[in-house]
């Protein structure tokens, strides 16, 4: 976002109090250049074109900061012409005089015009800063929530690393400002893991919120639920649908580990997951055609399973790896990511994840956030090595 656009951005946002006294500021401001217009001809004015001076320049002044500020474009040009005519009309409604002052009138008038720039001036100054103070108790108080809610996300979205016997979990998520809305989690519970990936949709405080309300949904069910992991979708959908707006969702991946049996995966929205074959050296792609959660509410969730072998790698990323664009806005796509499965396979999972993250942070600035979940099922022979 450009600097000009920032800027209208903040105006769009102020409350009217905040507003209604920049505007006050800027009238004031103008006010005095209205003043000083009128001192550099003092032989064609009097009281009525001081006036007419004073409240044109600081009327007008206020209506341009309402038409740039307020992002209002198609209103520039019949506001410049309405200034003109005004301009006009004024020199034939109210003709100028003609008089010559003597010394006596000419410090007089200098000395008035003089008081009044003085009194406009700290006019404008206290007006601009009633503005800054007030703005500025707002910003401290929005900037402290922010970094109050940076914390807890910390918190609540540590990276996750997991080991067992038969396979390892690593997962990161990087925030693509102060507070992310992306979501990565590994829960055990009756034996059984389930590890998961959501991505709530935009980011920053509000997206942040949403994904700590995934969070608790998501251990809610699986702490409750006597058949763990069954219906995990629809549990998450349906406690957060009434809590949300129409506009908020998120994309959601999870793989639920049961000793013995092949693994149960299922994706809501999101992309597919990357499956490295150790066997054959090929990586495979899975996906379950899904709506999002917390979208519509009593959806049904499609599930399907995985075949892992020792030695297999899963990937689970979200869009903010993908889409990230370089300068010329061309995306990276994920072609890298099967290439990052295939050439470092063998690598410890946090050295996988580097390399990924790697190859996006030489592409550009990320504007979305990014999060990977690696999970590895590993071979019998490593393990009772290892052991």
């Amino acid at each position: 976002m450009s600097k000009w656009s920032t800027r209208q951005e903040i105006f769009a946002t102020i409350p009217l109090r905040s507003y209604m006294t920049f505007c006050l500021g800027v009238a004031f401001t103008f006010a005095t250049v209205g003043v000083v217009d009128n001192l550099f001809d003092l032989e064609h004015t009097d009281g009525r074109h001081l006036i007419l001076t004073v409240l044109t320049t600081s009327c007008f002044s206020v209506l341009w900061v309402l038409v740039v500020h307020r992002r209002s474009p198609k209103l520039l040009i019949p506001l410049a012409v309405v200034q003109v005519l005004w301009l006009v009309a004024w020199t034939r409604l109210f003709p100028a005089p003609h008089h010559i002052l003597s010394a006596s009138e000419w410090r007089t008038q200098v000395a008035f015009h003089g008081f009044l720039i003085i009194v406009f001036v700290l006019l404008s100054y206290g007006w601009f800063g009633t503005f800054f103070r007030i703005e500025g108790r707002r910003y401290f108080a929005a900037h402290t929530e922010i970094e109050l809610a940076s914390r807890i996300q910390v918190q609540l979205v540590p990276p996750v690393e997991m080991q067992t016997r038969d396979f390892e979990i690593y997962g990161v998520s990087i925030p693509s400002g102060i507070v992310g809305g992306d979501l990565i989690d590994a829960v055990e519970m009756n034996g059984m893991v389930c590890t998961y990936l959501a991505d709530v949709a935009g980011h920053g405080v509000a997206a942040g919120v949403l994904m700590s309300m995934v969070k608790t949904a998501v251990r809610m069910h699986l702490m409750t639920n006597t058949e763990t992991g069954k219906g995990l979708l629809e549990a998450v959908n349906n406690i957060l649908t009434p809590l949300t707006e129409e506009s908020a969702y998120a994309t959601f991946a999870y793989v639920l580990i049961k000793p013995g049996v092949p693994l149960t995966y299922s994706l809501a929205g999101h992309s597919p997951i990357f499956h490295l074959r150790r066997e054959s050296g090929t990586v495979v792609r899975h996906s379950v055609d899904n709506l999002p959660v917390a979208m519509f509410p009593n959806v049904s969730y499609a599930t399907s399973t995985i075949d892992a072998q020792p030695g297999d790698l899963l990937a689970i990323v979200t869009d903010g790896l993908t889409e990230i664009a370089d300068s010329n806005n061309i995306e990276l796509g994920d072609l890298y990511i099967e290439d990052a499965l295939m050439r470092y396979a063998s690598r410890p999972l946090d050295e996988i994840a580097a390399e990924i993250f790697k190859t996006t942070s030489a592409v550009g600035k990320p504007q979305d956030d990014q999060t990977l979940l690696l999970l590895r099922w590993r071979d019998s022979s490593e393990t009772t090595h290892q052991a």
